[in-house]
């Protein structure tokens, strides 16, 4: 049979050929592939036009600068119409009461100590100026032209907040930021969230600055598309870098399992009660991916989102366990 990882690399293949992508695509540089809207949203905040139904949902965000290791994720769609670029964003929280909201007053960089999302836009990716577009769930604008504060958009943003996430959906004018919607025509693109409901900051990014929000070199790439329907490529993209995901993830698990199951014996009767039940959790992870691509959904993203969640906090159980048998090898030595 088939091994789960080349199961996942049959799975990547295939997805990268379905749109002949290339393989920069899948390099550092993170693209979003932004489709034509068929219809104007109705920016509510809501998310529920046919537009967002029809746009891929990006997620994958990282942490930057400091806070919790573990960050809550970000899920960001774009499309575009002759006037406008649509963003939605879903600020996935399971504290929805906590959310900040206090800053009212447009134009207030303190909306950023909110719960906030702010959105960063180059047109051109050769010449220095880049915009920033900043709004918390109530909707309230901050933007600027890099750091500078008296730039205004003209743009439109509104906010809700639900049961497990709290939403952004904004209208941005091409005409503002001097640029425009085509296909072909390629941005420098970021999306960047800041929580507070967590009880400490929270800072993460859909493409990694490596550091401070305003690092244009460290954008990622919006691509403008040229219909609203078909295999939409940065759906694929993301699927394809979740496949990869699980590779390292399931061959980190695997070793780790097998250092585990080795040296069992080594360890007292108390350490391997807490071992055990984790090796156990390490193969229901690694079941729950066998069956996800037994499924072949390879442009599942929420599937793949799914899984590799649960690989991932696997693999940071096993690594703990698995010290505790290289301790116990130490020992026995």
């Amino acid at each position: 049979m088939m091994s789960r990882s080349l199961r996942i690399m049959a799975c990547l293949i295939a997805a990268l050929a379905a749109v002949g992508a290339a393989a920069q695509e899948l390099g550092e540089t993170r693209v979003y592939e932004c489709k034509r809207a068929a219809d104007r949203p109705v920016i509510d905040g809501e998310l529920s036009e046919a537009c967002w139904q029809q746009a891929a949902k990006t997620d994958q965000f990282v942490r930057v600068m400091k806070g919790p290791a573990e960050i809550q994720q970000t899920l960001v769609q774009a499309a575009y119409d002759d006037a406008n670029l649509y963003i939605g964003v879903t600020c996935l929280e399971p504290n929805p009461g906590a959310i900040s909201a206090r800053v009212t007053t447009r134009d207030m960089s303190a909306v950023m100590g909110d719960d906030a999302v702010e959105i960063f836009l180059r047109p051109s990716l050769d010449g220095p100026d880049y915009y920033q577009l900043s709004a918390n769930s109530l909707g309230t604008r901050y933007d600027g032209k890099a750091f500078e504060a008296g730039w205004n958009a003209d743009w439109k943003a509104a906010g809700s907040v639900g049961e497990d996430a709290w939403r952004l959906e904004c209208a941005i004018s091409f005409e503002s930021l001097g640029g425009v919607g085509a296909p072909g025509v390629v941005w420098g693109f970021n999306v960047c969230r800041d929580r507070q409901a967590g009880g400490e900051t929270e800072w993460s990014a859909w493409s990694d600055t490596m550091g401070g929000f305003h690092t244009p070199e460290r954008f990622g790439h919006l691509v403008f598309a040229g219909t609203t329907t078909g295999v939409n490529r940065s759906l694929v993209i993301e699927c394809a870098n979740s496949a990869r995901e699980s590779i390292s993830l399931e061959e980190t698990i695997v070793e780790a399992l097998r250092e585990i199951r080795s040296g069992m014996d080594l360890i007292p009767e108390q350490e391997r009660e807490q071992v055990e039940p984790a090796a156990g959790r390490a193969q229901q992870a690694l079941d729950a991916l066998h069956e996800f691509l037994e499924a072949d959904r390879p442009f599942d993203l929420e599937g793949w989102m799914a899984v590799n969640e649960q690989l991932e906090a696997s693999a940071e159980e096993m690594d703990r366990m698995s010290w505790i048998i290289k301790f116990g090898r130490l020992l026995a030595d």
